[in-house]
């Protein structure tokens, strides 16, 4: 072989190796995003509930609670000293109406011995001077309250326990929205993502009761939950320092509020933004102007980003945005047709040096077919029009990971088959306090007068035939078979969907676009020793 050959060869040797390396590249991050899975899920399995007594045997008819009260819940005994606050609503703000301090001063009792049989003469496990205020934006006006937990020691401090095994915090929430007849939207939704994503609250089932002298009032079915909050536990970002001009923070997308100091972000300042950006973490007392100067300029920049017409600068997201996050954070929301976030409760945080991280999810209670102005619809997706996503949505690299990411999780988590168990072992599992609940707000749940504006019912609409269909229902049964019925079409559907999203990009920075140069040149190199042989020849 002369030399020619020589060189001839040791370039065609070269060029496959390049492409041998470039493609086991690109394999093991495709791999590595497609399969990745979530370590932490602090969900269980629900035992059913074995009781075969009458679940009202133990309420009286102005829903007092006698002796001999048992659940195989957990028990929430509250008791408060005054009332709550009120407020009225205006656009976008809250202001207090009484002039008094929207929290009131408190004590928690939770009882749970870890048996079928948790009666609310039992001796507490966990129990705390509290701070107690409603909870809520459309739910706030409910008739059925929502409360927000400050636990306190007796010299008001914070309080730091353990509640229901959720780890030790001293903020809660029981969430008990009256939007959701079946009470299981909110458990359903957060249990499958923990599934999925890093951080997801944790919540467990419990009956609230009011005590009051030496009277206790069943108030209902709740969910004893984790507030979004900087903790190890829940949003594990480092701790603020006052000294470090760089700081980790966790920001929520939503309306404004005077309870979140907001942020002068780019897009709010140029008018391009309906939604405000709330600083949840570090607290308005405790940021330094240098920390919140970063952290408006940070974010700014990863807006410029997002949105810049530029190609080139476009093409740089997943340096600012961590990519699988976004990924999971899209198809949870738009698998339970939660569209109320992307602009709504949308938390997102972030460490410095690191990219920006969206999540947890939040606030399911009018998802699954719930909105109360329309029907949802099943064969179509929405939260592509979401801020943020409406621009990734525009990325070929965004869409087809989108694409294998489905592809996976409905081989998991969300396969309907799984989606059922879990529905079906939930309600099995709150089988007799979902009845004391429907029966302690029957009045509300199964108005359908169109008088009481203090609760939550869906409208009728209009179909194609120009008839008027009724959306109001009062059976049980039938909430939960219109959950699993909406799942099922939405989640076949959105297989055409995802794809469908391709058409409409506009940019291509996956190994298609960005190295389409690189692949054309390692042709080149791959070819050039054949053309050389062949003049030779």
């Amino acid at each position: 072989m002369s030399q020619g050959q020589r060189k001839i060869c040791l370039l065609s040797v070269c060029a496959l190796m390049i492409l041998a390396v470039a493609g086991c590249s690109f394999l093991r991050s495709y791999a590595a995003y497609r399969d990745r899975n979530v370590n932490k899920n602090t969900y269980f399995d629900l035992p059913a509930d074995p009781h075969t007594e009458d679940p009202l045997l133990y309420l009286d008819e102005d829903y007092t609670v006698k002796d001999g009260f048992c659940s195989n819940l957990p028990i929430v005994i509250l008791s408060m000293e005054g009332e709550l606050a009120h407020y009225k609503e205006f656009i976008g703000q809250q202001e207090e109406l009484t002039g008094e301090e929207p929290y009131i001063k408190g004590h928690i009792s939770v009882i749970d011995g870890g048996r079928f049989d948790n009666c609310i003469t039992d001796k507490p496990v966990a129990q705390s001077d509290l701070l107690i205020k409603k909870r809520g934006h459309t739910s706030y006006s409910f008739d059925k309250v929502q409360y927000l937990l400050k636990l306190k020691t007796a010299e008001g401090l914070e309080n730091e326990v353990d509640i229901l095994g959720m780890g030790a915090h001293d903020s809660w929430i029981l969430n008990g929205s009256m939007a959701d007849k079946s009470m299981i939207r909110n458990y359903l939704a957060y249990r499958i993502s923990s599934e999925i994503s890093e951080v997801t609250p944790d919540s467990q089932f419990c009956e609230v009761v009011i005590q009051d002298g030496d009277r206790y009032v069943y108030q209902g079915l709740y969910m004893m939950m984790e507030t979004v909050a900087r903790d190890v536990n829940r949003v594990p970002i480092d701790s603020f320092k006052e000294k470090n001009p760089y700081t980790s923070y966790l920001i929520r997308r939503d309306r404004f509020t005077n309870f979140d100091k907001m942020l002068e972000t780019g897009r709010r300042l140029e008018g391009l933004s309906g939604e405000w950006i709330g600083l949840k973490y570090p607290s308005e007392e405790r940021i330094t102007d240098t920390a919140l100067n970063y952290i408006e300029k940070d974010f700014s920049q990863i807006e410029r980003v997002i949105y810049s017409e530029r190609a080139d600068v476009f093409g740089t997201y997943d340096k600012y945005i961590d990519v699988d996050t976004f990924v999971d954070y899209f198809l949870i929301n738009e698998y339970f047709g939660n569209y109320d976030a992307g602009m709504h409760s949308t938390y997102m945080y972030k460490n410095p040096g690191e990219p920006l991280k969206v999540g947890p999810v939040w606030d399911f209670d009018q998802a699954m077919n719930n909105y109360a102005m329309e029907e949802m619809e099943t064969g179509t997706m929405a939260f592509q029009e979401r801020p943020f996503f409406d621009r990734f949505t525009k990325d070929i690299r965004f869409v087809d990971a989108l694409q294998a990411r489905y592809a996976v999780l409905r081989r998991s988590a969300l396969s309907h088959d799984h989606i059922c168990d879990v529905i079906d072992e939930t309600t099995a599992y709150i089988r007799s306090a979902r009845e004391r609940e429907w029966y302690r707000w029957a009045a509300d749940y199964y108005d359908d007068s169109r008088q009481n504006w203090h609760n939550y019912y869906l409208l009728d609409y209009m179909d194609s035939e120009n008839m008027v269909v009724s959306r109001f229902n009062d059976n049980y049964d039938q909430e939960i078979y219109n959950i699993k019925t909406y799942l099922y079409k939405h989640g076949r559907a959105m297989q055409t969907e995802l794809r469908a999203l391709e058409k409409s990009t506009v940019y291509d920075t996956s190994i298609r676009g960005e190295n389409k140069l690189f692949l054309l040149l390692v042709m080149l190199l791959f070819f050039m020793p054949a053309v050389l042989l062949i003049r030779k020849g």
